[in-house]
């Protein structure tokens, strides 16, 4: 497998995004849901891992549909691709005055409320087009779309409906990563309930969560994200996706200190007995986040090291007490996330979710992305 990219050598630390593993991911999934339609969730620059590099090796491997969360994204990810035959739409739905923008852009808007309904459907009717809008049907997660009652009064009133080129009907699980939750049930009823309106429309439910609860959630469309890059969400027992990131950071320094000497702000952590400690180059500036002060763990060589005294913005310190002096020097790099320390691994242990330890990675890593095929940056 060849690097597409490799210039390491010079930064802090490195992540390694693994294209084949995300393939496999997608088409694992794709197996799973069976004559569904399997679109992705690349919003966030592809939850910080370069939406142009993962687009189109997504679109390579039969992915038609995205989902970003801004307009912007949204044209970034067209510029992508040479034609406009894949489907992109953006979850924020229409800002004031981007209608002309949507449609040179060939972006499909999801239409939240019943003022952004209004204007697409005007919009149609002034260029005398048809172009498709995704309805949000809010069945309980209570953030973006028409509620219930406000679906009904549509319906009930067809003229709202008028010259409006329903494209699709959507909603979103709130509870998917609980599959134990009654409200899971809930959702599905209502907007089954709903879909009855819309018969030839394709009709959406399930994120990366909402796949691995069962056929009856997949409908027309999954809409995978964070499953895309191996992780279970909590939500899968045996995850049988493979992961697609590792993190590496170098070794900026080494000292030994005695016993009753601190470390880091707060003087936090204080040494037991002699201790050899490592400063490596990454902090919360980088994503690795303060929670993860005194409480995580890194690998050098299948060997498991605490991480000690609290996360500063660019550096962390570990224990490297067990490691023989002769075997790790400075500008050695440290396995931050890998096969042994995962990603959903680092979110638990930070009390997070695994979305936001991938999107708060930041820019300071080199990428390096692997890759079986030709897919360049």
């Amino acid at each position: 497998m060849t690097p597409l990219v490799d210039n390491h050598k010079i930064s802090n630390s490195f992540l390694e995004i693994n294209i084949d593993s995300i393939i496999h991911n997608y088409q694992l999934i794709n197996r799973k849901v069976g004559n569904t339609e399997c679109a992705a969730v690349l919003k966030a620059d592809a939850y910080g891992m370069g939406a142009s590099v993962i687009a189109k090796a997504l679109d390579k491997a039969g992915c038609s549909t995205f989902f970003v969360a801004t307009m912007d994204e949204g044209i970034e990810l067209r510029s992508c691709f040479s034609e406009h035959k894949n489907k992109i739409a953006v979850l924020s739905g229409l800002l004031e005055g981007s209608e002309d923008i949507f449609y040179n852009n060939k972006l499909t808007p999801i239409l939240n409320d019943i003022e952004q309904m209004k204007k697409w459907a005007f919009y149609n009717r002034k260029k005398k087009i048809s172009a498709p809008g995704i309805l949000h049907i809010d069945t309980g997660m209570n953030r973006l779309g028409l509620t219930i009652r406000e679906f009904h009064d549509i319906i009930d009133k067809p003229t709202t409906l008028k010259e409006l080129h329903v494209g699709g009907i959507m909603s979103h699980l709130a509870c998917g990563d609980q599959p134990g939750d009654i409200m899971n049930k809930e959702q599905l009823s209502l907007f089954l309930n709903a879909k009855k309106n819309f018969p030839h429309v394709k009709a959406s439910l399930a994120n990366s969560a909402g796949v691995f609860l069962g056929q009856s959630y997949h409908l027309d469309m999954v809409r995978p994200g964070i499953a895309l890059y191996g992780s279970g969400s909590g939500s899968i027992p045996l995850n049988p996706l493979k992961q697609v990131i590792k993190l590496y950071s170098r070794v900026l320094q080494i000292r030994t200190l005695s016993r009753g000497a601190s470390v880091g702000y707060g003087a936090s952590y204080k040494a037991s007995k002699t201790t050899r400690v490592a400063t490596v180059g990454l902090g919360y500036a980088d994503g690795y986040l303060r929670s993860l002060s005194n409480c995580s763990w890194v690998f050098f060589n299948n060997v498991k090291l605490p991480v000690i005294g609290r996360i500063s913005m660019d550096y962390i310190t570990i224990d490297i007490t067990k490691i023989a002096s002769e075997k790790i020097k400075k500008g050695d790099f440290i396995e931050i996330i890998g096969d042994k320390f995962t990603l959903d691994d680092l979110a638990t242990v930070a009390n997070t979710i695994p979305h936001e330890i991938l999107t708060r990675l930041g820019t300071r890593h080199r990428r390096i992305y692997h890759s079986t095929d030709n897919i360049s940056k």
